[in-house]
C-alpha cells in the first residue's frame, strides 16, 4: 500500500510540474511559442540541482537550459523563472498565513515562514513596480552600474536588465489573468494533493509524517539556505520522491523534445525578439539610448516595428526614417519605418511607389503597417543587388555615367512627361519660405556656431571659401523667384541621391540594371530640377563621404575634418556636369545648382537636432558647394 501511495504521489507532483511548465510557457508566449518540453526539461534539471544546492540556485540552471532553446536567450528565460518564483512565493506565503491562523500546533514555524514569505513577496512586488514603472531613475542607476565594466560585460549586463524590465512590464500588462489564476490554482492543488499522499505513504511505510511536515520540509524559511539531502528515514523518502519525480519529468521532456531536433515540436514560428539587432554595435547603440535618454516613443516604436525580424544592418541616412536590412521568415528584406510626426509621410511614400511601379523601376512592397503614430513597409532584398556608391567605385566611370543617364531617361518618360506647366507663384513662394529661408534662420540661431557664421571668409580643411553671410545674401526671395521662374511642375521622385539608386542584376527583372528607392513626397515645389539637384548633392557636394565622417573641429573661422571625395566621384561629377549642360540651357542649369544649395539647407535641421557636432560637417559641405555656385566657379 505504501509503495502504491508513493507512486501516486509522484504522478501527482509530475502533473503539478507540467502545469507549472505550462504557466511559465504562458509568460514566454508573449515573445515566442517555445515547446512545453523545453520548460519540463529545464524545470526538472533545476529541481535536481536544488536537492543538493542551497538558495534555490538550480533556478539558474533552469533558466540556462530554457534559454538555450529560446531565441531571446538566458535573460528572457531568467525573467520568466523569476516571475514564476515570485508567484510561488506569494502562494506559499498565503498558505503559511492560513496555517498560522488555523493550526496552533504549528504556529511558531508557520508564523515565521508566513512573515518571511509575505515580506519577500512584498519586497519583490515593490522592486518590480519600481523597475517597471519608475524607469527614469532606475535606468540611470543601471547605466551607471554597467558603465564600470568593460564593453563586453557592460553590453551583457545592459541586455540582461533590459530583458528583465521589458519582460516584467509586458507580462504585467498583457498577461491573461484568468488563465494565470487557473493554472496556479490547478498546480497548487496537484502539489498539495501530492504532498498529502506522500505523507500517507510515509506513514504506511512505518514513518511519521503529516502534510504540514512535508510542506515545512520543502518550504520552511529555515530550509531556504539548505539543500534537501538530509539524514533520516522520513527525509530520505521525501528526497527519493523529489528526485524520482524530477528525473521522470526530465525524461518526459527529453522524449517529447526528440520529436524535433531543437526540442520545440509544439512551437510555432511566432517569435518577437526582445532586441532584434544582430550586430553588437547596433544593440549597444539601442541600449545606450534606452538607459541614457528619454526617447520613449523611439524605443516603443522601434520594438513594435521590428519585433518580427532579425536586423542585420542599419542603412538609415539623413532623415527621420530608419532603414534596416533584416531577415523575416527566412527571407532577406529591407524594412523602412518612421515613428512620430513623419509616419503619415512614409505612408505617402508607399502610395507613390504603388502608383508609379508600372512606369519606373521601383521595388515591390511586401507588407505595410500603420499603427498609433508608426508606419513601416518591407521591400525584398534583391539577390546580387548592391548600392550605386559601391558600383561607382568598382566599375569604369562610363558604366556609372550610363546608369545615371538611364535613370533620368526613365524619369523623364515616366514622370516628367506629365508636366503641368510652370509652377504657380504662391507654390514657389512657399517652397522658398519653408525650405530655404526658414532653415537659414534656424542655422543663424545656433549660438554655438555664432562666431563662425559671422565670418565673410572661412577655412574648410585649408580651403578658403565664402562664409555664411554670402550664402544668405545670395538666397533672397526675389533672387530665388527669378532663378526658379522656369521650373515646371510634374510628378518627381524627390530624392535621387546615389544612395537611393540600387544596382540589380538584369536577371532579377530590372531590365535597366537598377531600381530606385525612397521617394520624397514632401517637396512643395514638384520641380524635376530637384531630382537633378539631389544627384548633384551627392556628386558635387560629396554627401555620401560626409556621412562616413564622424569627427570635426570648429574654431574661429575654421572647420577641419578628415574626409575627401574619391577620384571616381570627381570623374563622374565631371561627366554629370557635362550631361546637364547638354540637356538644359544655362538658366535651367543655374536653377538645378541653386536647388542643390536648398537641398543642403533642408538637410540641416535634422543634422542639428540629432548630432550638432557632426552637423558642422554638413555646414562645411554646404558652404563648399555654395562657394562654387555663388562664385560662378562651375
Amino acid at each position: 500500500m505504501g509503495f502504491l501511495l508513493f507512486v501516486l504521489a509522484i504522478i501527482l507532483i509530475i502533473a503539478g510540474h507540467i502545469v507549472k511548465s505550462l504557466r511559465q510557457k504562458q509568460f514566454a508566449d508573449f515573445y515566442e511559442e517555445t515547446g512545453l518540453s523545453v520548460f519540463n526539461e529545464a524545470l526538472a534539471a533545476g529541481y535536481i540541482v536544488n536537492l543538493a544546492v542551497p538558495f534555490r540556485l538550480g533556478d539558474l540552471l533552469r533558466a540556462f537550459i530554457a534559454g538555450r532553446k529560446m531565441k531571446n536567450g538566458f535573460s528572457f528565460a531568467f525573467a520568466t523563472v523569476v516571475v514564476d518564483r515570485i508567484l510561488d512565493v506569494i502562494v506559499v506565503g498565503f498558505i503559511y498565513l492560513g496555517l498560522f491562523l488555523i493550526s496552533p500546533a504549528y504556529s511558531d514555524d508557520a508564523g515565521r515562514s508566513a512573515f518571511f514569505y509575505v515580506s519577500l513577496s512584498l519586497i519583490a512586488i515593490v522592486l518590480i513596480v519600481i523597475v517597471t514603472f519608475a524607469r527614469r531613475t532606475v535606468k540611470k542607476l543601471i547605466r551607471t552600474f554597467t558603465g564600470i565594466f568593460n564593453e563586453k560585460i557592460e553590453l551583457t549586463l545592459m541586455f540582461f536588465f533590459w530583458s528583465m524590465i521589458t519582460a516584467f512590464r509586458d507580462m504585467a500588462k498583457r498577461m491573461e489573468k484568468k488563465k494565470l489564476l487557473l493554472l496556479t490554482a490547478v498546480m497548487w492543488g496537484l502539489y498539495t494533493a501530492s504532498y498529502y499522499v506522500i505523507s500517507l505513504a510515509i506513514r504506511a511505510m512505518g514513518g511519521e509524517a503529516s502534510l504540514m511536515y512535508v510542506f515545512s520540509y520543502l518550504f520552511s524559511s529555515s530550509s531556504i539556505d539548505k539543500g534537501n539531502l538530509t539524514n533520516g528515514y522520513v527525509d530520505g523518502v521525501i528526497v527519493a520522491y523529489l528526485a524520482l519525480s524530477a528525473a521522470l519529468l526530465f525524461i518526459i521532456g527529453l522524449v517529447s523534445g526528440m520529436r524535433n531536433k531543437d526540442g520545440t515540436a509544439e512551437a510555432s514560428d511566432k517569435t518577437m525578439m526582445l532586441l532584434p539587432q544582430v550586430r553588437e554595435d547596433d544593440r549597444r547603440g539601442f541600449l545606450e539610448n534606452y538607459f541614457e535618454g528619454d526617447r520613449h516613443a523611439y524605443v516603443r516604436g522601434y520594438l513594435e516595428a521590428n519585433s518580427d525580424i532579425q536586423i542585420i544592418s542599419d542603412y538609415s541616412a539623413g532623415s527621420n526614417a530608419t532603414t534596416l536590412y533584416a531577415i523575416k521568415d527566412d527571407r532577406s528584406i529591407f524594412r523602412k519605418y518612421v515613428v512620430g510626426a513623419d509616419a503619415e509621410k512614409l505612408h505617402e511614400q508607399v502610395e507613390w511607389i504603388e502608383r508609379y511601379r508600372e512606369v519606373l523601376p521601383l521595388p515591390s512592397i511586401l507588407d505595410e503597417k500603420q499603427d498609433d503614430g508608426m508606419t513601416l513597409y518591407d521591400m525584398p532584398a534583391v539577390s546580387g543587388a548592391s548600392g550605386f556608391f559601391e558600383f561607382i567605385h568598382t566599375n569604369p566611370v562610363e558604366s556609372s555615367a550610363a546608369i545615371i543617364r538611364s535613370v533620368f531617361d526613365s524619369l523623364e518618360k515616366g514622370l516628367y512627361s506629365k508636366a503641368s506647366g510652370v509652377a504657380e507663384s504662391d507654390v514657389t513662394d512657399r517652397y522658398i519660405d519653408e525650405k530655404i529661408l526658414k532653415n537659414i534662420r534656424l542655422i543663424e540661431g545656433n549660438h554655438r556656431w555664432a562666431e563662425f557664421l559671422r565670418q565673410d571668409e572661412v577655412m574648410i580643411n585649408g580651403r578658403k571659401v565664402r562664409g555664411f553671410p554670402h550664402l544668405k545674401a545670395a538666397m533672397t526671395k526675389e533672387k530665388l523667384k527669378e532663378i526658379f521662374a522656369s521650373d515646371t511642375v510634374s510628378p518627381i521622385h524627390g530624392d535621387v541621391t546615389v544612395e537611393n539608386i540600387i544596382i540589380a542584376p538584369v536577371s532579377s527583372g530590372y531590365e535597366g540594371g537598377y531600381y530606385l528607392i525612397d521617394p520624397n513626397t514632401g517637396n512643395i515645389l514638384d520641380s524635376k530640377f530637384i531630382d537633378y539637384s539631389k544627384l548633384l548633392q551627392s556628386l558635387h557636394g560629396g554627401y555620401e563621404f560626409l556621412m562616413r565622417t564622424d569627427r570635426c573641429s570648429m574654431s574661429g573661422n575654421e572647420i577641419r575634418f578628415m574626409s575627401g571625395v574619391s577620384r571616381a566621384y570627381r570623374d563622374l561629377y565631371g561627366d554629370y556636369k557635362r550631361y546637364l549642360g547638354e540637356r538644359f540651357n544655362e538658366a535651367e542649369v543655374r536653377s538645378i545648382y541653386y536647388h542643390e544649395i536648398a537641398d543642403w539647407l533642408r538637410l540641416m535641421p535634422y543634422k542639428i537636432e540629432h548630432d550638432e557636432n557632426k552637423a558642422a560637417i554638413f555646414l562645411a559641405g554646404m558652404l563648399l558647394a555654395a562657394d562654387d555656385v555663388i562664385g560662378d566657379k562651375l
